[in-house]
């Protein structure tokens, strides 16, 4: 009799960031085992993306959506409801403020509605779809994005055991693993303190943790939403603080992480966490996606600007950059720049007066810098794996980060917020590129890029930044594919967990059978109903059949094969 496929549900949020690496973990997932059942629950803006997906696979994922709002439509309700002053796509303004005392703790405070994206009512909705879902597709394993709260408050409230999944680094769910002295030596959120942190100014970087953990816990509108999912549907809220940062009854769950031990901060490595390598995106190559791009980049070396799909660049910051480009591009005449660029405003860039075209308006001419501020239909990793990129500059995201580090290019990181100031320390403390606005993050000038550039680019040291970027490519891939690995690692848990199911599900039935021969004939002595047990191939627990006549009357849990 054929065993039924391996039927996994993995949960995770709709933006592109965490769901890349689900969709292609899933896609995986059926390389390695093509007659797995593999569900996917997410929000309606992710369906079009699962269908493309779909559409290039032989069997397809079967997409269940989440009746509510998404985790950025909520966040955006939640930042309104709270009055935080903010940017046209719902960042905060304290995000992309200087890092002064003050501000450094209003961006702290505001750092909590990611974790808790709802109000009390839109979270008992949310919750109570991902508990239907969970309930009705019923998998054998449940992976969930570690940073969706309200999918690990659902698994919480059903009593479900689950795995996570996450792109994000080691040092994010390992923190009370490590010893004193290396917590210390860490940054904290909004400090812009460099890693390791310095003696003289870890007693303040001490403080901000603290005031994170206070306003995180004091949070009036987290404990709102808690009391009222608590009273509606008697679940505890659970984000991915109360599962990994505190040192509370609730057991880790395994996290397979898409990252590597070399690519992250000295730390100790739990035994839940799961390095798995980076999981990018699959996607064709530039030269099938985009002829034209392809002969473009092939005719000399390339700087590639990319900072993300949230950070949108004003004008005047625009120029700052534009003017690092130029004085760079003055000293390697032939570099070329692709720079996508999206703008806080609707600023022009191509015409006479233009701040970008009036600072490189001989080199937009002259088609040696392209920017593209609509839509690049190219993946950031086909054009990085081109072999015509020379540098990243980026703003330190996990994705850009993992997707230079797979092709081997170096970087210059300018990081705007959270984590990506801890991508551009990862990105000096392994040699692999430069930090470009170290003493005006979040914000930079035009010289402090420019030196970067030259540094990583031409400079004494750019040999050896090569040439360890190229390590740690190599690293990457004498490890396996990230996505492929991680499918793996998913796969064997599954099918333990199907084995030790299939067990339970036998002395299930087994226990019933001794239980119905107990009840049939009560002559039956504890060394009969002994040796009918070891007779079915299950071994009874020492000293069980001292303490009852019968195995059938006792619990399933104390037989073992």
């Amino acid at each position: 009799m054929m065993k039924p496929p391996a039927k996994i549900l993995l949960i995770t949020n709709s933006e592109l960031g965490q769901a890349n690496v689900f969709l292609t973990t899933c896609e995986a997932i059926l390389q390695l085992d093509p007659d797995a059942e593999i569900h996917l629950a997410s929000f309606a803006r992710l369906a079009d993306t699962v269908a493309a997906v779909n559409s290039k696979l032989h069997r397809p994922l079967h997409f269940h959506r989440i009746a509510a709002m998404s985790m950025l439509q909520g966040l955006e309700k939640v930042i309104a409801d709270r009055s935080t002053a903010c940017h046209r796509n719902s960042v905060p303004l304290s995000f992309s403020e200087p890092l002064t005392f003050a501000n450094s703790l209003r961006a702290i405070r505001d750092t909590v509605p990611i974790l808790v994206p709802y109000d009390g009512p839109l979270l008992v909705e949310v919750v109570s779809s991902i508990i239907d879902i969970i309930k009705r597709v019923d998998a054998d394993l449940l992976v969930i994005d570690s940073l969706m709260t309200a999918a690990l408050t659902a698994c919480r409230y059903l009593a479900i055991d689950f795995v996570c999944l996450s792109p994000n680094s080691i040092k994010d769910f390992a923190l009370w693993h490590q010893p004193v002295s290396l917590r210390l030596q860490h940054p904290a959120l909004f400090s812009g303190y460099r890693f390791p942190v310095r003696w003289h100014q870890m007693p303040l970087n001490i403080f901000y943790k603290l005031v994170a953990a206070v306003l995180y816990f004091r949070d009036r509108y987290r404990r709102e939403a808690a009391a009222h999912l608590a009273s509606s549907l008697g679940a505890t809220l659970t984000t991915t603080i109360d599962l990994y940062f505190t040192q509370g009854h609730l057991v880790k769950p395994i996290t397979f992480v898409g990252t590597l031990p070399e690519l992250d901060f000295p730390a100790v490595v739990p035994s839940h966490l799961v390095p798995c390598g980076p999981i990018i995106r699959n996607a064709p190559l530039v030269r099938d996606a985009d002829p034209h791009l392809h002969a473009w980049l092939a005719r000399g070396p390339t700087l590639y600007v990319n900072l993300g799909s949230q950070c949108r660049i004003s004008e005047p910051q625009a120029r700052e950059l534009a003017l690092a480009i130029k004085s760079v591009m003055d000293v390697l005449p032939r570099l070329q720049v692709l720079w996508k660029l999206k703008r806080e405003g609707d600023y022009g860039v191509s015409e006479p007066g233009d701040g970008i075209h009036d600072v490189l308006n001989e080199e937009l001419k002259a088609d040696r810098v392209r920017v593209v501020v609509d839509w690049l239909s190219v993946e950031p990793s086909s054009i990085l794996g081109s072999e015509h990129v020379v540098c990243s500059m980026h703003h330190g995201g996990a994705n850009s980060f993992f997707e230079a580090v797979v092709a081997g290019v170096p970087h210059v990181v300018l990081p705007q917020w959270t984590d990506t100031y801890d991508y551009a320390e990862r990105v000096e403390f392994l040699g692999i590129g430069r930090l470009g606005n170290g003493s005006t993050k979040p914000r930079w000038t035009a010289p402090e890029v420019a030196t970067a550039l030259v540094d990583v680019l031409s400079g004494e040291s750019s040999t050896d930044i090569k040439a360890k970027a190229k390590a740690l490519a190599k690293l990457c891939q004498d490890r396996g594919n990230g996505a492929a690995n991680a499918a793996r690692a998913i796969l064997a848990e599954c099918r333990d967990r199907i084995q030790v199911k299939e067990k339970l599900d036998v002395q299930y039935e087994v226990n019933r059978a001794l239980h119905g021969m107990h009840q049939s004939s009560r002559n039956n002595t504890s060394d009969e109903c002994a040796r009918i047990t070891l007779a079915l191939g299950l071994q009874p627990l020492a000293g069980w059949w001292t303490e009852t006549p019968c195995a059938g009357c006792y619990p399933t849990s104390l037989y073992r094969r």
